[in-house]
C-alpha cells in the first residue's frame, strides 16, 4: 500500500513563519512543518476515512488494532507522525508491530478521560474559586486573526515544548477545533488552549445528522444510529495549554483549559473529553483533574514516527509550558 498527497510549493523553503491566512500556515522545525503540510494536503482524504482524524500536526488513527499492520506502517510513512489508540492490552503487539517495521515508537503517555457532564461540573465549580486576575481578557481565534496573532500563539506552543500547530487549525481548522488566546491589560499574548474534535458528526450542509465513519472511543456513547435515533457523539481533547514564562506557576493553566472545555461543550456539544498526558507529569494530571478529567486505563495511546524524533515532543500540557 502507498498514499501520496500533493503538496502545494513542495519545493518551497521551509520557514517558521505561518502562511497566509487562506493557507495551512506552518510553524516549527523541519519535521513539524512537513507533517503539517502533508496533513492539510490530506485534510479532505482524512475526513472521508474510517477511524482517521487529526490534530492538525499528527494523523489520529483510532482503534489502531482493526487497522492491517501494512496499512498502519504506510500512514505512519506518509504522515510521518501518527497518533494511534488502541485497548491497553493490544498496546504491547501494537508497539511491537511498528518497531518490527522499522519506525519509532513513543509509549511514554497516560489518559485521563470524562464525560461531558462531569467536565462541565469540574469546570463550573473551577470558575467559582478561580478567575483570572483584573486585566487580563480571554478572546477566541478566528478566521480572520492576522499573521502576527498566529505566528505569536506558535511561538508561545514551542516555547513551551510542544510541537506546534498550524495556522489553519489555530483558525478553527474548518470546523475540527477552537482555540483560545489569554492576553493582558497591553494586548500582549501571554497564554493560548486548543479543543481538537476527534469524532463528530457530518456539518448540517453536507448530511445533517448523518455520522462520519469515524468510531466513538475512549467509552463514549457510538455516532449517530439511524435506526434508534441516538444523538451524534462528539468527542474532544484539549492540547496546547501553555503559558508565557513569567506567568506560569500562578494557577493559570487550570482555568484557561477549562474554558475551551466550557466554550467546546457549549459550541459543539462535545459528549466526552480526553486529554494525553506524558507518564509522570504531574502538573499537567493536576490540571486536568481540576477540570474533571480522571485516568482512564481500559485503552491508550502510542506516537509513531517514520523517523526518530531529536527530542521529546508533547502531545499534551507538558511541565515546562502549563501554569
Amino acid at each position: 500500500m502507498m498514499l501520496a498527497f500533493d503538496l502545494d510549493r513542495d519545493d518551497a523553503p521551509q520557514q517558521r513563519g505561518p502562511g497566509p491566512a487562506d493557507g495551512p500556515g506552518c510553524f516549527g522545525e523541519a519535521a513539524d512543518y512537513r507533517a503539517q503540510r502533508i496533513l492539510y494536503a490530506a485534510r479532505d482524504w482524512i475526513g472521508e476515512q474510517d477511524g482517521i482524524t487529526t490534530d492538525g500536526r499528527s494523523l489520529i488513527l483510532l482503534h489502531a488494532q482493526r487497522t492491517p499492520p501494512e496499512r498502519r506502517e504506510a500512514l505512519v510513512r506518509c504522515f510521518e507522525r501518527v497518533i494511534l489508540h488502541a485497548p491497553r492490552p493490544e498496546l504491547a503487539a501494537l508497539s511491537a508491530s511498528l518497531r518490527q517495521a522499522g519506525l519509532s515508537v513513543d509509549e511514554d503517555l497516560s489518559i485521563m478521560g470524562a464525560p461531558a457532564g462531569e467536565v462541565r461540573a469540574a469546570v463550573q465549580g473551577l470558575s467559582r474559586f478561580r478567575t483570572f486576575p483584573p486585566g487580563l481578557r480571554l478572546s477566541r481565534v478566528s478566521p480572520d486573526d492576522d499573521d502576527a496573532s498566529i505566528r505569536a500563539i506558535q511561538e508561545l506552543q514551542a516555547e513551551g515544548g510542544h510541537a506546534p500547530l498550524p495556522g489553519w487549525y489555530l483558525r478553527g481548522g474548518e470546523g475540527r477545533s477552537l482555540t483560545l488566546a489569554l492576553r493582558d491589560a497591553a494586548g500582549a499574548l501571554i497564554g493560548c488552549t486548543t479543543l481538537c474534535v476527534v469524532t463528530r458528526p457530518q456539518p448540517a450542509e453536507i448530511g445533517g445528522r448523518e455520522a462520519l465513519a469515524q468510531l466513538g472511543l475512549l467509552g463514549a456513547p457510538p455516532l449517530w444510529i439511524s435506526d434508534v435515533g441516538e444523538a451524534p457523539s462528539w468527542t474532544a481533547m484539549p492540547i496546547c495549554t501553555c503559558l508565557r514564562e513569567d506567568h506560569r506557576g500562578r494557577g493559570l493553566g487550570a482555568p484557561l483549559q477549562a474554558a475551551a472545555l466550557r466554550e467546546g461543550h457549549d459550541r459543539f456539544g462535545i459528549r466526552w473529553f480526553y486529554a494525553l498526558v506524558r507518564a509522570g507529569d504531574e502538573i499537567a494530571k493536576r490540571m486536568n483533574a481540576r477540570c474533571g478529567l480522571a485516568p482512564h486505563r481500559a485503552e491508550g495511546f502510542l506516537v509513531a514516527s517514520a523517523v526518530p524524533s531529536e527530542k521529546p515532543r508533547r502531545p499534551a500540557d507538558g511541565r515546562r509550558g502549563s501554569g
